[in-house]
């Protein structure tokens, strides 16, 4: 199988598809390492994902990161081994289409689950990182299976252009990347301004000169 060939003859996406390929796992980390650093980029300048997400990057910092970069290597793992049995072995031809269909059903098994099994469970306050994603899913659940569909799949392009990459090319977008994390990290949103005080009433002098409102 070439590992060069996509469906549209005019858009060259590497194969990341071959779950036994462990070269892929580097491919894969460079991918999720830069696209988390561009959602850690996004949540401190324009102040995407709010306070929770901030507070998640406050809270972890280089940590949640690495749990983010990990997540992404098991989804897209599970995602290679289906594809492999389901797809690549009936004998079709490597289709990126096909194979971020299979990592959005993946994703979206993880998110229902990981909801239901275990974030609705956990008592609030007993586990900070559950309560963050907990208060990052409150608000809006579909707006956040949105979003981190939009994400997996960014990745996912991502990763198939890394494919293509030269080792040195790979090794210093991965250092850079990780070389200004903690630059980002250090960038902390300024804080709410504490609310008006009310406004004070008039004060009155009465012919003793004692003052009343």
């Amino acid at each position: 199988m070439d590992s060069n060939v996509s469906d549209d003859p005019g858009l060259q996406l590497g194969d990341i598809s071959d779950y036994t390929k462990i070269d892929d796992f580097g491919v894969i980390s460079v991918a999720g390492t830069f696209m988390s650093f561009l959602v850690l980029l996004s949540a401190r300048i324009a102040n995407f994902g709010g306070v929770p997400l901030n507070t998640y990057f406050d809270m972890f910092g280089m940590e949640g990161i690495l749990s983010m970069v990990l997540l992404i290597l098991i989804l897209f793992q599970i995602t290679r081994y289906f594809y492999t049995v389901f797809y690549e072995k009936s004998g079709k031809s490597w289709s990126p289409f096909v194979f971020i269909c299979f990592l959005l059903g993946v994703h979206l098994v993880h998110d229902l689950a990981l909801y239901y099994a275990v974030i609705s469970q956990i008592p609030k306050g007993k586990n900070d990182m559950i309560d963050i994603v907990r208060s990052l899913t409150a608000s809006n659940q579909a707006y956040t299976l949105f979003t981190h569909s939009a994400f997996l799949i960014i990745t996912a392009l991502v990763a198939m252009i890394v494919e293509d990459m030269s080792d040195l090319a790979k090794i210093a977008v991965f250092g850079v990347v990780v070389y200004l994390m903690p630059v980002v990290l250090a960038i902390h949103q300024p804080k709410p301004a504490p609310p008006p005080q009310p406004p004070k009433k008039p004060e009155m002098q009465d012919m003793r000169g004692n003052y009343y409102s």
